[in-house]
C-alpha cells in the first residue's frame, strides 16, 4: 500500500493530490450548480469549502481511509475536478469510487481516462478485489461512463437521496479486479 500519493499519469490529465493552491481551482469549477446537483457537494460551494475539502483529503490519506485525486488537465497545469477511492476497507478489499468534472471538459473522455486510471491503481497498487459507485438518477451520464468503464449495474436503492425537494434513487455500480483485467484486455 502506497504511503504518499502517487501522481498517475495518462495522456490528457494526470491524477494527483490537490494542496492549497488548488483552492481555487477546485471551487471554480465544484460551484457549478451542475456539478452539485447530482454529487454530494455542498450547494452552494464556497472557497472556505475547498480549503476544508483539501484538508480533509490529506487527514483520509494519513488515515488510509481515502485516496483522493485532483484531476489535472496537462496542458492548463489546473485542477478541473477529482477522483477519489473513498470507505476504503482493506480487510474485505473494497472501496468506493467518486468522482466529479468541470463542467467544460465534459464529453472529451477526461473522466474515461479518469477513472481507468484510478481502477488501475486501486485494483494493482491497493490490491483491492472490488469497486464499486452510486450515481443519483437521472445522471444517465455517470450511468453510461461507468458502464463504458466495465462497471456493472448491481442494484437501485429507491428514494434514497432527497435534493433539491425531490427523492432521487440511488444506482449501484460495481466491478471486480478480474473484470477490469479483461475490460483492459479487450479494450487495448
Amino acid at each position: 500500500m502506497p504511503a504518499m500519493l502517487p501522481t498517475l499519469k495518462g495522456q490528457k490529465i494526470n491524477l494527483r493530490r490537490v494542496h492549497k493552491s488548488d483552492a481555487e481551482s477546485i471551487y471554480r469549477y465544484a460551484r457549478d450548480n451542475e456539478i452539485s446537483r447530482y454529487t454530494f457537494l455542498p450547494n452552494p460551494y464556497r472557497i472556505d469549502d475547498a480549503y476544508r475539502f483539501i484538508s480533509t483529503t490529506h487527514a483520509a490519506l494519513r488515515a488510509k481511509k481515502a485516496f483522493i485525486f485532483g484531476i489535472e488537465h496537462k496542458q492548463e497545469k489546473k485542477i478541473i475536478g477529482m477522483i477519489s477511492l473513498e470507505q476504503v476497507n482493506f480487510q474485505h478489499l473494497l472501496a468506493e469510487a467518486g468522482y466529479w468534472l468541470g463542467k467544460q471538459f465534459w464529453g472529451q473522455g477526461i473522466a474515461k481516462e479518469a477513472l481507468q486510471l484510478l481502477l488501475n491503481f486501486g485494483f494493482k497498487q491497493l490490491k483491492l478485489n472490488r469497486i464499486y459507485a452510486r450515481v443519483m438518477h437521472p445522471n444517465t451520464a455517470s450511468c453510461r461512463l461507468l458502464e463504458r468503464t466495465g462497471f456493472r449495474k448491481e442494484g437501485v436503492m429507491r428514494k434514497a437521496v432527497w435534493r433539491d425537494g425531490l427523492w432521487l434513487d440511488l444506482i449501484w455500480y460495481a466491478i471486480l479486479k478480474d473484470e477490469f483485467k479483461e475490460f483492459m484486455k479487450r479494450n487495448r
